[in-house]
């Protein structure tokens, strides 16, 4: 079996007819396996599936032309929405080439810069959206696993920094209390990521975990069941979570905007930065000292992704600047 003929194998299929169809199935089988989404992809191959250009091709291959024409007909959409097309689709002609499918790559341009300024949640409203969502457990009569798992949630990507979908994609065994650390293996950068637990978080997973095993669901507690379950005993979905922390914003007095312009509740991940910078320095710590430790915590490639964080943390702190000495005793939060 040659590679082309590995990489054929009938996968999946999401019913595109055009010649490329089979070579675009076998990019999304590879592309789920890794644990990535593929929705934005499916965009871009439904797109390309359409082009009468792509439906006509003789051989197998992505020219300079069609290449052009699929960009003309990209429609309006914002700068950011362009580039992450263009590489979606970059990122196929590659794959495409190593298959032995010679294809033009085009060169990428430069990356839109961002407009939005992350909103950094202050200590008080932690403890209000915290508030929220306690007050929406007490008050429901009939409490479905994701409503006990809702308030834990939030209180996880606040801890840790930890994005919606890493912490989702949490399973029992990921789950080590008794050496006080959870396993993050689903992550952005396809790299597993330690979180410690303290004693406070480990008080409240273990609290959470204790009334879901009591839900009359079968298989809760089971290694590759997922931590955080709805009340079907299936992985809370990340609409549920985003609904519920709209209407925690609405309950705490805090102006959501929407369409990207926040607050997010990615802005919790910011949060977490910025709060620990702030605590780890005001410590003792130096902060030269403690932003390796934050990039290592967030999951970063390189401490330079982090510097976003620690500039962040300067400007909404200026005393910083005064602070000195080497402790490590709150690097995070308390929640």
């Amino acid at each position: 079996m040659n590679r082309k003929e590995e990489y054929s194998m009938n996968n999946e299929s999401t019913g595109f007819t055009s010649p490329l169809g089979p070579l675009m199935d076998e990019y999304l089988s590879v592309k789920r396996h890794q644990n990535v989404s593929i929705k934005s992809i499916l965009t871009v191959f439904y797109e390309l599936d359409k082009m009468p250009s792509v439906r006509r091709m003789q051989n197998v291959a992505i020219t300079q032309g069609i290449y052009l024409k699929w960009l003309e007909n990209v429609g309006i959409c914002s700068e950011r929405t362009r580039y992450a097309k263009i590489l979606i689709f970059r990122q196929f002609l590659q794959f495409m080439c190593h298959m032995g499918y010679a294809s033009y790559i085009p060169s990428l341009p430069k990356r839109p810069k961002t407009s939005y300024i992350p909103h950094v949640y202050s200590e008080q409203e932690v403890k209000s959206l915290f508030n929220a969502i306690d007050n929406t457990l007490l008050q429901c009569r009939h409490n479905t696993t994701c409503l006990i798992g809702l308030p834990v949630i939030f209180r996880f990507l606040y801890y840790c920094g930890a994005r919606v979908g890493e912490v989702l994609a949490i399973r029992n065994s990921d789950v080590n209390m008794s050496e006080g650390f959870i396993t993050l293996t689903e992550t952005k950068n396809r790299k597993h990521r330690l979180i410690p637990l303290n004693e406070q978080m480990k008080e409240v997973l273990c609290t959470y975990m204790h009334y879901r095993d009591k839900m009359p669901l079968a298989s809760t507690a089971e290694p590759d069941s997922y931590l955080f379950v709805n009340h079907r005993g299936e992985k809370i979905s990340h609409t549920a979570v985003y609904t519920r922390f709209r209407k925690m914003l609405k309950a705490c007095g805090i102006t959501h905007i929407g369409h990207g312009e926040g607050p997010r509740i990615h802005d919790l991940r910011h949060t977490f930065a910025v709060h620990s910078v702030y605590h780890m320095v005001k410590s003792g710590m130096d902060i030269y000292t403690a932003w390796p430790i934050i990039s290592t915590l967030l999951g970063h490639h390189d401490i330079y992704s982090t510097e976003h964080y620690v500039r962040l943390a300067l400007e909404i702190y200026p005393d910083l600047y005064q602070a000195d000495g080497a402790k490590l005793a709150t690097i995070f939060p308390d929640i």
